[in-house]
């Protein structure tokens, strides 16, 4: 993997750990997610203008941002209503978790081919990501409860498969619209589900959420999308396999800031399987 999609996609990873955690912190998810999907198109209106002056619009690529919504919106879906049942540091890493899926459909829809590197790297991550689930390393957790098929897990791993799939979908996706302008598109299209989502909630309860968070809010809109633009500026240069690996760093800012700050428990299991991702992640830079 070269240098600069390899630095791109650390950066992109940091972000999108960060807003996660953010996200996590909310004491009304619902609100706080529609607030900063609504604030993405303001924030980003200025910058999108002088996008579309400099590179132009073609209005039957409008298609992809379309897909690209209506993929975007079933991974905020299940990932919302997954933090609602699980820790950060079990939901966040199993919904990050597109390696289980993305070797095999790169290489159904675009011939991607990886090399033992790249295998290793991918069977790495995925290790880390079962072993992080797990609440010890006991018998009864490996074969028994430790591993339990609840909403909340569901939830997680089809979120998991629709980052796979958008992914997959912005890859192309670029090759035919600017990254940045096919973020901000579908971002705005967006808006048509998270505007309805919101007007459902409590009016009190979505004034409080912003008077108690705004600015946490207007953070994750901004690093929401600017992680999203440097991870599809990265699959213009590289395998959309090798950035879904790299780009799970994000889980050990997620983790690390779920102890840390939320005081979230770090067991063993979890502790081994950060260690895993971070290895399997890093040996993208080495793959070809």
């Amino acid at each position: 993997m070269q240098e600069l999609p390899f630095i791109l996609v650390l950066l992109s990873a940091t972000a999108h750990g960060y807003w996660n955690f953010l996200f996590k912190r909310a004491d009304n998810k619902d609100a706080f997610l529609g607030l900063s999907k609504l604030a993405e198109p303001v924030i980003y209106a200025l910058p999108f203008g002088v996008a579309v002056f400099k590179w132009g619009l073609d209005p039957v690529s409008l298609w992809f941002a379309g897909v690209g919504t209506l993929l975007s919106v079933l991974n905020y879906f299940c990932l919302a209503n997954s933090y609602k049942r699980l820790d950060l540091s079990i939901a966040y890493p199993i919904s990050r978790s597109s390696t289980l899926f993305l070797p095999f459909l790169a290489f159904l829809f675009f011939g991607e081919r990886i090399d033992v590197v790249g295998w290793a790297s991918v069977i790495t991550v995925t290790a880390g990501v079962l072993v992080v689930q797990l609440k010890s390393f006991s018998r009864s957790a490996l074969f028994g409860s430790g591993v339990k098929l609840n909403l909340g897990l569901l939830f997680a791993v089809v979120a998991a498969f629709t980052v796979a799939l958008y992914t997959l979908w912005g890859k192309e996706a670029v090759r035919h619209i600017h990254p940045f302008i096919y973020m901000y598109c579908y971002t705005l299209a967006s808006c048509v589900y998270f505007l309805p989502s919101l007007r459902r909630l409590d009016r009190a309860e979505v004034q409080r959420e912003w008077a108690k968070n705004r600015w946490s809010i207007l953070s994750v809109s901004v690093l929401n999308t600017l992680s999203y633009v440097l991870m599809l500026m990265a699959l213009n240069l590289t395998k959309v396999t090798y950035v879904g690996a790299l780009r799970q760093v994000s889980l050990v800012v997620g983790v690390g800031l779920g102890w840390v700050v939320l005081r979230e428990a770090i067991t063993l299991p979890r502790l081994v399987g950060v260690i895993l991702i971070t290895v399997g992640a890093s040996l993208t830079y080495l793959a070809q």
